[in-house]
Order: C-alpha cells, then structure tokens, then sequence
C-alpha cells in the first residue's frame, strides 16, 4: 500500500488562500521512502489572513522570496512520479491527513489555479484517511476518551508523540503519522 502523509500551510481559510507550504510522507508497504518539504510563495491576488501569517511564523515578505506556486507543483509531481504510475489507475497514493477535507481541498484549489487538472493521476479519491474524523468516530463507540479539543497538539500529548513547532507542516506531518500508528495501533488491541 502506498500512503501519503500530506499537511499544508495557507494564508488562511478560504478557497482563495494560497498554500505556501506542503510536506509531507511516501510510506510504502510500512516504510517511509521519502520526506518532503516543499515552500512557495502565495499565488497573484491571494486571499492572505495576518492572523494565518502569525499562526504559521511567516512574514508577507520572507514568503514572497520563496519559489513561484508553479514550480512548487513541479516539485512536488516530481516527487510523486518516484512512486506512482500516473497512467495506471490502480496505482495511486492513499492520503492521510489529520484534517483531511481542509488539506485535500486546498491541494485541490492549488492544482485548478494552477492550470492543472491531474490531481487523480497520483493520488486515490476514494481511499483516504482524515485522522481527525477517525478520533471522533472512536470517541463515539468509546475506544477513546472525549478530551478538551481534538487538535492534533491535544492528540500528540495523549500518545506521547512530540511537536514541537505546530504549524510547520513538515513538524505537523511527521505528528500525523506517528498519531495515525497510534490510532492504528489502538484499534489493533
């Protein structure tokens, strides 16, 4: 099985936000094959929250030195073409993310501004895991206690797993995964 932990970091909430930071995992068959780390600057006429800037540590300006959204999204295809035959359907990325409706969608709008439609040529859309989604549904058939929020930080301190720089994607990717083994290992009991 081919996994995708993916995390992204926007200017902010809404469909114009732009993605400044990817990260992510390849995880084949239990081991990760390739960590990445992929910044770029907001796309023209972005929609960008001062409150989203503080929350990710970036300036305006330090984020427009950084690579056009263009060549972000070649990075990150070049990545994926190691793993993934983009011809072959069943062939495809799984994604986990600890949010994934937020994740997916911003990937999503930064493949369509971008002109490019070939998202599904890498990864499975109807296959995914949302970490988030999958603590409630153990918090409801209670294999899981109902805690004070159901932020990743909040389940990194229940498993034990450390971050320490929330809001770094790659930080918070790394985090995502070992939650995800947690949960998986929970549910192995």
């Amino acid at each position: 099985m081919k996994l995708l932990y993916l995390d992204t970091e926007t200017t902010g909430l809404t469909d114009n936000s732009a993605i400044v930071q990817i990260a992510g995992a390849i995880e084949i068959d239990n081991e990760v094959v390739e960590w990445f780390n992929i910044r770029c600057r907001p796309h023209a006429e972005a929609d960008i929250s001062e409150d989203a800037l503080r929350t990710i540590g970036f300036t305006l300006e330090e984020l427009q030195k950084e690579q056009s959204p263009e060549d972000a999204l070649k990075e990150l295809e070049s990545i994926f073409l190691k793993y993934v035959d983009r011809y072959d359907k069943n062939d495809k990325l799984i994604m986990i993310c600890h949010n994934y409706p937020f994740d997916f969608r911003m990937l999503f709008n930064f493949y369509n501004r971008l002109g490019n439609r070939f998202m599904g040529s890498f990864i499975n859309f109807k296959l995914n895991v949302c970490t988030l989604n999958l603590v409630k549904s153990l918090q409801v058939i209670g294999v899981l206690p109902i805690l004070e929020n159901n932020k990743l930080e909040t389940w990194c301190k229940h498993f034990g797993v450390s971050l320490e720089n929330a809001h770094d994607a790659l930080e918070d990717i790394r985090a995502t995964r070992e939650v995800y083994k947690s949960l998986e290992a929970t549910l192995k009991k």
